[in-house]
């Protein structure tokens, strides 16, 4: 590989590129967050777009391992959101104002919703990948 910003091998091992895991990351806690107390279908479609557009974005950040900075951007999004979930239920037990629906609906709805929006972080990735790998701009030019 090449000796850039987004060159992440060290040591061996591949590293992930912060700047577009935590930027992919907040565009799906944004959803996650902008979409509660929604009904579920909404909540559903707010967060799978959240997270094809963190997907996309978090490999345009980036020029090598689109697919892995997406999905490192999928789990930073889930994470980042229940540390607020945790932040706002400690405010809430310390009689701060009712929290809204934190979850995307019952458990199984919630799984599926996960799944969704890691399979559309994946394809953000994938296009991203697609859009500007080196290979494809040799081809346009």
């Amino acid at each position: 590989m090449g000796e850039h910003a987004g060159d992440l091998e060290r040591g061996g091992g591949i590293a992930l590129e912060p700047m577009a895991v935590g930027w992919g990351g907040l565009i799906g806690t944004i959803g996650l967050a902008a979409s509660a107390g929604a009904p579920v279908w909404v909540r559903a479609l707010a967060i799978i777009a959240a997270f094809l557009v963190g997907g996309f974005l978090s490999g345009v950040r980036t020029l090598d391992h689109r697919m892995l900075n997406a999905l490192g951007a999928w789990v930073f999004g889930w994470l980042l959101w229940a540390i607020i979930w945790i932040v706002l239920a400690v405010i809430a037990a310390f009689g701060g104002p009712n929290d809204p629906e934190y979850a995307p609906g019952s458990d199984g709805a919630s799984l599926l919703i996960a799944a969704g929006s890691l399979l559309a972080a994946i394809v953000g990735g994938l296009a991203a990948d697609r859009r500007y790998s080196t290979r494809t701009l040799r081809r346009r030019y």
